[in-house]
């Protein structure tokens, strides 16, 4: 490994935020930022041994602030939608910020995306960051630690691990929100990526987001999944869970005791990636809404610019019988590990 660079990226609230960059031998390199314990790059070799960028993400630091997409952001305490932004846990009712429709998406505005991390620890091989989160910010229970921490091994792996620590139950669930596009090009679309999951089904949504609760294993899409499918011939599916949002904006249940729970390949480029986690679930969302107002490489974003694979516990779990994954006591603590590898073939 080379040794780790430390840069001054922007400043935010009258706070410097800073960018550690870190190069393995091979030439992988990844960036990321104490705000929003923010993944900025994630450098990778083609076919060819050319080397791209191959996480969305822009240029300069003030284009984060307000990132209506969450490009490369920590989201937390609980990513995903809370149906009628409320919960109940322990008998009491807990309110939440409404954000999307009548629920409460990615923790609102208090989440962990907008955060200036402080650096707990940091090497040649990766960076922890750490914050702290106050009872009822969000209107969440119970004072937080929250350890984000990102490495990059010797053989290019990014690694992505979360710890919290509450003294009052309450609610976690967090992911990693970077978009992959395996061109290294953000003004193409992903619609030649094929995507494959090692996936039980999918967690059909409704139209506001909320998916159920039980998977779905005998949509034709969710097969060709299986097997691997271009993006091309997911957005061309008629199924109504594609064309409700048009495109994937949906959890998939992860088998247990799988090596991988799958892969993205691009066959222009030869990128290969292939991601697996601790998580018992993936939240896959194409980039299927485009807000006009964010600027990549000077022109508006596209759609489908990119494919965030977000690994977590089921979006919405704590109104379940799967609860259990997203309620973290106060005698506990969370921790979730995933691993992204981009290579060739």
């Amino acid at each position: 490994m080379k040794s780790y660079q430390e840069a001054i990226f922007g400043t935010f609230q009258g706070k410097d935020i800073v960018a550690y960059t870190f190069e393995n031998d091979l030439g992988y390199r990844l960036k990321v930022m104490t705000y929003g314990a923010t993944v900025l790059e994630y450098v990778t070799p083609d076919k060819n041994l050319e080397f791209a960028n191959i996480v969305v993400g822009f240029d300069h630091f003030d284009a984060y602030v307000g990132n209506s997409p969450k490009y490369g952001a920590s989201v937390g305490p609980v990513a995903g939608r809370i149906a009628k932004a409320q919960f109940e846990l322990n008998g009491e009712t807990y309110q939440l910020e409404v954000n999307n429709a009548e629920n409460c998406n990615h923790s609102g505005s208090t989440g962990w995306d907008s955060a200036i991390f402080q650096v707990e620890e940091v090497t040649n091989e990766g960076v922890t960051f750490y914050t702290e989160r106050v009872d009822g910010t969000g209107g969440f229970p119970g004072n937080l630690k929250v350890w984000v921490s990102y490495a990059l091994t010797e053989i290019g792996e990014l690694e992505v691990s979360y710890q919290v620590q509450t003294d009052k139950d309450t609610l976690v669930n967090p992911t990693n929100h970077s978009y992959f596009n395996l061109s290294g090009d953000f003004s193409q679309p992903i619609d030649n990526c094929v995507l494959q999951l090692n996936t039980l089904g999918v967690f059909p949504i409704a139209p506001d987001g909320v998916p159920a609760k039980t998977p779905d294993s005998e949509r034709d899409f969710v097969k060709d999944l299986t097997e691997g499918v271009a993006f091309k011939d997911i957005f061309a599916n008629q199924d109504e869970q594609i064309q409700i949002v048009s495109g994937l904006d949906h959890p998939f249940a992860l088998k247990k005791g799988e090596k991988e729970a799958g892969s993205l390949y691009d066959p222009k480029s030869g990128r290969f990636l292939t991601f697996k986690t601790s998580a018992p679930c993936l939240v896959t969302y194409s980039a299927n809404f485009v807000d006009d107002t964010v600027i990549l490489n000077g022109h508006p974003m596209i759609q489908h610019n990119g494919l965030a694979l977000e690994t977590q516990a089921l979006p919405d779990a704590i109104h379940s019988d799967l609860k259990a994954d997203v309620i973290l006591k106060a005698s506990e603590i969370f921790t979730s590990t995933t691993i992204y590898h981009a290579t060739t073939k």
